[in-house]
């Protein structure tokens, strides 16, 4: 059975403190551009309208809830659930062509496989079978 972390920011490596932060701040862009094309007609190229400010909104969702399971991987220590987390941001962000988005994902999905990262999500696993 899993616990929860209740040492909240106290041992969790810096790389995954980017990784938190990287992500925070795609929802936050995201949805600055669904505020920009829905209310200021903010058009990119031949993108904008209504129906690219939906695209935009259904995937500001789609990272909230991937954000959402990357939070509750990190607390519970599963690193599989963390990069699928990340997978799937890679997945929500293609129909809007959001390249940022993929560029965050595929970082995020890269630093998982750093020491540090690896080492925060395996202490736990250790320190379960003692």
């Amino acid at each position: 059975m899993t616990t929860l972390d209740t040492n909240i920011g106290k041992n969790k490596p810096a790389l995954l403190r980017v990784i938190f932060i990287l992500n925070a701040l795609k929802i936050l862009l995201s949805f600055g551009l669904f505020i920009g094309f829905s209310y200021y007609g903010l058009e990119v190229g031949d993108k904008g309208g209504d129906g690219m400010a939906t695209i935009i909104l259904w995937t500001t969702l789609g990272y909230i809830v991937t954000f959402a399971v990357m939070v509750a991987s990190i607390l519970k220590r599963s690193i599989l659930g963390a990069r699928l987390a990340f997978v799937a941001d890679v997945l929500i962000s293609l129909p809007a062509q959001a390249f940022i988005g993929i560029v965050v994902a595929i970082i995020s999905i890269g630093l998982s496989f750093t020491g540090p990262v690896k080492a925060f999500f395996l202490a736990e696993v250790i320190s379960a079978r003692d």
